[in-house]
């Protein structure tokens, strides 16, 4: 006898010990292709609604049904029918809208993820006969809690991902060096032109003990020390404290002078310094 709630256990165990070092993207897949082997299932696949009409297979095992477009009217209509429940197939209904995703198939599970802006379906099929009895339906219906929190988490960190990306692509180009210093100790960033004038192998993310040990050595080349020092004074004693104008007459053998700011920023999420250094 299968022990459906030892296989709705494992899959919330794995899909919790996933590599988070891997890319985001790959988790949905890890977790329908996770399902697939612990119900012993021939194809599993995701269908999102990409809008009103296009709806794309995705994350698909085997993986010849990815990229296939679907006519989302229908499937939308089997839901509706079914209050977006999960649905059960032993045999597959006369106007199955899902043919070509079910071929060779005897039954299958379809179990919908409503997760705005794109929602999806997950889909399940068994060449063989199988009994959806109320043990298996105990152990999709876990699933597919787990699975909707998997793809909202996916969602978000897709979409954090790409501000994050047109965020740096902006600042790369300004002609000023950017330096943001986290307050948490742990993170850190530089845009091309500030790792440039501190030294640094590169841009991006960067510990700020490293930012912290690059900037004290740029102001101890600095002609004006003692005037750089006062002002620090000033500036960090207290959290909100900003200051701009502030003047880095640096030595050597190519003498610059930085019109330096320095700016509190603080959110929900995030709150640090940010510095900038004008030529």
């Amino acid at each position: 006898m299968i022990k459906w709630e030892s296989k709705a256990l494992d899959f919330i165990n794995q899909t919790s010990r996933w590599d988070k070092e891997k890319h985001i993207s790959s988790f949905l897949a890890f977790s329908i292709s996770l399902v697939k082997n612990l119900l012993l299932a021939d194809v599993a696949l995701q269908l999102e609604f990409e809008n009103e009409h296009s709806a794309k297979v995705k994350n698909a095992s085997p993986n010849f049904h990815n990229g296939a477009v679907v006519n989302p009217d229908p499937v939308r209509q089997l839901l509706y029918r079914n209050a977006f429940k999960t649905i059960y197939w032993p045999e597959f209904p006369a106007d199955n809208p899902l043919n070509d995703q079910l071929e060779d198939l005897l039954c299958a599970v379809i179990i919908p993820i409503n997760i705005e802006p794109h929602n999806s379906l997950i889909l399940l099929g068994w060449s063989d006969p199988q009994d959806f009895d109320a043990g298996f339906q105990d152990c999709i219906e876990t699933i597919r809690l787990r699975l909707k929190e998997i793809l909202a988490q996916t969602q978000e960190r897709l979409y954090f991902q790409g501000i994050a990306v047109r965020f740096a692509a902006i600042l790369h180009s300004l002609p000023h060096a950017v330096v943001f210093i986290n307050n948490d100790g742990y993170a850190g960033w530089v845009n091309q032109k500030a790792a440039d004038i501190l030294g640094l192998a590169g841009p991006g993310e960067q510990l700020p003990a490293i930012l912290s040990d690059a900037m004290t050595h740029l102001r101890n080349k600095a002609m004006n020390t003692e005037d750089i020092y006062n002002t620090a004074i000033q500036l960090f004693a207290s959290p909100e404290n900003t200051i701009s104008g502030w003047e880095w007459k640096i030595g050597g053998e190519s003498p610059k002078t930085y019109r330096v700011s320095c700016l509190p920023v603080a959110s929900q999420r995030i709150s640090g310094r940010l510095w900038i250094f004008e030529e």
